[in-house]
């Protein structure tokens, strides 16, 4: 008689039970925060590569650096745990399991992360597959994995998408739900047993957007958006790339440097927006930093810096900002205050983003995961109080590179005077 030893078994909940057994080419796992999507699909992979021998597993997010204490972390720690029968190479960015299959992690951001992806596999061939916030994936990324799952391993492949919902726009929403080109499971916090008491009641205190779809999982456009001209099939483009030669700017916004994270009131990031005067007197902005836990300037100066660009012909921030200013001025970086009316300046933004005639003068690039997702969220308070020109007062949330991008739109529309 054989004697079994169990490792840190796992027993799905009843939602998962169907995406678990699924053996459909793509599978799509979403809905609000805290359903058990991570722990599904961390469980899935890692139960694949014990099952089918010399197998080839992968789990991705759009950057490296937002993986390793994320869903690196979770899988060492909380399924893989103490099996003896896989080691974690860091060095190499895998597991490797004593039956010969290895499942490798990476990012998507840039073309040296996107060819350590195409890197992986002894025959380039891949089996399972997980997208991890797949949300800030561009369409080209899935395209890019797709011819890839060529593996045998199973006899069967498959791609998982794990990620709460974002605009009704976007290209899984109109793919892979509308579509129909995925099967797809929905999920809530009110479905994962294990989440401590009072997670429903931090859910219950978000607002705008982020309630509508961290809470109740819904793919919807912001209520009440500042932006609603902004469209990511035309704003939201490789061809806002870097160019030589071309007048140089840094949009700042100086956080407090802070914060529990995206889509709640306390996140308060240092943000600095790097972009350019395009063709047409506009700007297309093709990178970004976002930080918090950061209090020297200094710092977050050398991280832009560490980006490969040349340092800006100017750096635009608001006057309040003196501490943020001196710094950059101490770091040999020309800055300019401005002081235009948020209201007006989110007119500016507005024609710049599309003027009524399609002429769209603001390109953004993809790699600016935080920064396009903040344009598309960023809206009017529901209960503010209506402005005296007629505007409600924006939400305090969701706006760290939208204000950015204001400093940069009002510069280049009184240059244009």
């Amino acid at each position: 008689m054989t004697t079994v030893n169990v490792i840190a078994p796992y027993k799905a909940l009843p939602w998962q039970e169907a995406p678990w057994r699924d053996k459909s080419s793509i599978v799509l796992l979403t809905g609000s925060a805290g359903g058990g999507k991570s722990r599904l699909w961390t469980e899935k992979l890692h139960g694949f590569c014990k099952k089918y021998p010399g197998a080839t597993a992968m789990f991705l997010r759009k950057t490296r650096s937002s993986l390793i204490n994320s869903s690196v972390l979770f899988m060492e720690r909380k399924v893989i745990g103490t099996d003896p029968n896989v080691r974690h190479l860091s060095s190499k960015s895998r597991f490797e399991y004593s039956n010969g299959s290895i499942m490798a992690y990476g990012g998507m951001a840039d073309e040296e992360q996107r060819e350590h992806v195409r890197s992986v596999g002894v025959d380039g061939g891949l089996d399972i597959v997980a997208l991890e916030e797949a949300t800030q994936f561009e369409e080209d990324d899935l395209g890019e994995i797709m011819p890839r799952m060529r593996g045998k391993a199973a006899g069967w492949s498959q791609i998982l998408l794990s990620t709460n919902p974002d605009a009704p726009t976007h290209f899984i929403n109109k793919r892979l739900i509308l579509g129909g080109e995925a099967s797809v499971y929905f999920s809530s916090a009110a479905d994962n047993p294990f989440n401590p008491p009072a997670y429903r009641e931090w859910l219950d205190r978000l607002v705008g957007v982020q309630r509508l779809r961290l809470r109740d999982g819904k793919w919807i456009q912001a209520e009440g958006a500042i932006y609603p001209n902004f469209d990511p099939a035309y704003n939201i483009t490789k061809e806002a790339d870097y160019q030589e030669g071309r007048t140089l700017l840094w949009g700042c916004d100086d956080g407090y440097a802070e914060g529990k994270g995206p889509g709640t009131i306390s996140y308060h990031p240092r943000v600095i927006l790097v972009g350019q005067v395009n063709e047409w007197g506009g700007l297309d902005i093709f990178g970004e930093y976002y930080e918090t836990g950061v209090s020297d300037y200094q710092e977050s100066i050398a991280s832009v810096r560490a980006m490969g660009y040349p340092d800006p012909d100017l750096a635009l921030l608001f006057a309040s900002s003196a501490q943020f200013r001196g710094a950059l001025s101490k770091a040999g970086i020309r800055t300019l205050g401005t002081k235009m009316s948020v209201v007006e300046g989110i007119k500016h933004c507005r024609q710049m983003i599309c003027d009524g005639k399609e002429q769209r003068l603001a390109r953004f690039h993809p790699r600016c995961v935080q920064f396009n997702g903040e344009m598309q969220s960023y809206s009017y308070n529901p209960r503010g109080m209506a402005a005296k020109d007629g505007e409600r007062t924006p939400l305090k949330m969701e706006d760290h590179g939208p204000d950015a991008f204001r400093a940069m739109a009002e510069y280049l529309a009184k240059r244009g005077r």
